[in-house]
């Protein structure tokens, strides 16, 4: 499987020690025991792949940016996922969420607070493509790590909800037959998290940056979003192919 890293956002040179947004992913995915090929491309960069065929799946990392803004780069990534949407496996995280239900008929706006710290998201649907022993481990729900104000206020038409909380009711979705989203962080590490609560402080406020802060000691199963993402990709390549 060749999967494409197309990442939305450029570190800070400051915190570059934490690593280009793309290679959070491939250690993620390694829980689900995958190992994949990657190619990455930066989008804010001007990079797209010029061959949608390039991979035989892409997911879409988060950004500093809003999905309803409107950069020269935005409208390039927008007409790319015009091109692939519905014939490609998309896997769209936090920003990548957001892009995908903007370019498909949603709408994202922005939300009264924040959603910093460690999220529990129940599952409200489990999806025929999730094997046994997944779906067994996902009444837990997910706790993953949040950084966003934005949130999706109307869905794409064809979307599922497949997971949700009361501060955000589109946490997990499922777009026609071949895209899937997170809004949270499941490839975020918490000492990175950290250090964007802090920089944000002011705009987040001082009470919620410390008690999001203070979670990020909490437990989490960013392996569960890992297996959710490869059974996706699996089932997906593999019914795209059978179908050819």
């Amino acid at each position: 499987m060749r999967i494409g890293l197309i990442e939305c956002g450029t570190q800070r040179p400051d915190w570059s020690d934490f690593g280009a947004f793309g290679t959070w992913f491939p250690p993620l995915l390694a829980l689900a025991g995958a190992a994949p090929e990657y190619r990455v491309w930066n989008a804010v960069e001007g990079q797209l792949p010029a061959d949608p065929g390039a991979c035989d799946a892409y997911l879409l990392t988060g950004s500093p940016a809003s999905a309803y803004d409107d950069a020269p780069w935005q409208q390039a990534l927008t007409g790319f996922l015009r091109q692939v949407a519905r014939q490609v496996p998309l896997i769209g995280i936090c920003y990548g969420h957001q892009h995908l239900h903007h370019v498909l008929g949603g709408q994202v706006s922005e939300g009264a607070a924040w959603g910093v710290g460690i999220h529990h998201y129940d599952v409200t649907a489990l999806p025929a493509w999730l094997p046994d022993e997944v779906a067994t481990d996902s009444a837990q729900g997910f706790d993953l790590i949040a950084l966003h104000k934005d949130q999706v206020t109307r869905l794409a038409p064809q979307t599922q909800v497949l997971a949700q909380s009361p501060f955000c009711p589109a946490a997990v979705t499922q777009i026609g037959d071949t895209i899937l989203t997170f809004q949270a962080h499941p490839e975020m590490d918490p000492a990175f998290a950290a250090t964007v609560y802090a920089y944000e402080r002011d705009r987040i406020g001082a009470a919620q940056t410390e008690a999001a802060t203070a979670s990020l000691t909490l437990p989490r199963n960013p392996a569960l979003a890992a297996r959710w993402i490869m059974a996706f990709l699996t089932h997906t390549l593999a019914k795209s192919g059978a179908s050819q």
